[in-house]
């Protein structure tokens, strides 16, 4: 199916947090369903937002209602106002017959747009006065009202965009009534278990082969892995797990996830090559991509080893070999500049 196809279901269902981020993000969720408030949903790719917008539509006066998803990114720049709007037959080369927009189809329920900073300066205009007056006009055709609920997702920081010039800030403050952060996978281990089931029945019966649990074993392997394809790269671990296991009985074991320390394996083998053709070694980047996630993890150790894939211990270790080289270094520099005067 189309990502830009009306459907009734996402993918799999929502599953709400039950680790430390459950709080905030859950708590805002639930609260905010129940409005007839635009929210824009900003998180990692693959980090849930479709299923996000789902539990919001579910959860909503409007859960009887048409839920209608299309994803910006994957529309042509001079389709996206009649796939958004509608057109009337002969409004343009190629129109044979009329169409209702995605706005009209999804009268009375929910809008979803993904990715909606990919909107081109002229479509952010009319969306915005869509948001604004609750009528669209189809091309060629004549205005008419719509009762939508609009949520929008997006990978950037909006805000960002604005004062790049990139997006309209009064789109923007439209949009962005409510934000909710979607948290990433790898903030949200402790619900492991629950997401590789109810990922897990899907896939299967998406894949055509039998379900199988994952055992203690399986899901501390899977806690282990960085995961920076989030729940969509779950998805597929999940999949090719049962794929490759099918006929095998009883639970998936630690030992058929080992395809994952090999997707590692051959992302450390991109990065050399990587650092080769800018002139750093291998050790100069690896730390250079810890220093980062320490400081997008503010701080938080264990996290930071989470996000780039090592234990917390292979972590503290890599950093005081930085810290012990840096201060090993130091006085020759000193003694350099002293002879240099």
């Amino acid at each position: 199916m189309s990502d830009t196809q009306t459907r009734a279901l996402p993918p799999a269902r929502y599953v709400p947090c039950q680790g430390p981020q459950a709080g905030p993000f859950e708590a805002q969720l639930r609260r905010v369903a129940g409005s007839a408030a635009t929210v824009l949903l900003a998180g990692e790719s693959g980090s849930g937002k479709s299923r996000a917008a789902y539990e919001l539509h579910r959860a909503s006066e409007r859960a009887a209602g048409p839920f209608v998803e299309v994803d910006v990114s994957a529309l042509s720049p001079t389709l996206v106002e009649a796939e958004l709007f509608g057109h009337e037959e002969g409004a343009f080369t190629g129109a044979h017959r009329a169409r209702r927009g995605r706005f009209q189809r999804a009268s009375g329920g929910t809008l979803v747009l993904d990715s909606i900073e990919n909107l081109a300066p002229e479509q952010q205009v009319k969306l915005l006065r869509v948001l604004q007056e609750r009528v669209v006009e189809p091309l060629g055709g004549v205005a008419e009202e719509v009762d939508v609920r609009l949520v929008a997702t997006t990978t950037l920081d909006l805000r960002t965009q604005v004062e790049r010039g990139a997006f309209r800030e009064d789109l923007y403050y439209r949009v962005a009534v409510v934000t909710l952060d979607v948290p990433p996978l790898r903030a949200r281990l402790a619900d492991l278990p629950v997401l590789v089931e109810v990922l897990g029945e899907h896939v299967a019966a998406r894949a055509r082969v039998t379900w199988r649990p994952f055992s203690d074993g399986a899901l501390a392997r899977l806690a282990e892995h960085g995961w920076p394809g989030n729940l969509r790269e779950l998805e597929n671990a999940i999949e090719r797990a049962l794929v490759l296991g099918a006929g095998e009985s009883g639970p998936v074991q630690a030992a058929e996830l080992d395809f994952l320390a090999v997707e590692i394996a051959g992302e450390g083998q991109r990065l050399a090559r990587l650092a080769l053709a800018h002139g750093f070694t291998v050790d100069e980047l690896g730390l250079a991509m810890i220093v980062e996630a320490v400081e997008e993890q503010r701080g938080n150790l264990s996290a930071a080893a989470r996000q780039v894939g090592l234990t917390r211990r292979a972590l503290d270790y890599r950093l005081r070999q930085a810290s012990a080289a840096e201060a090993d270094a130091a006085p020759a520099e000193a003694t350099d500049d002293r002879e240099g005067a």
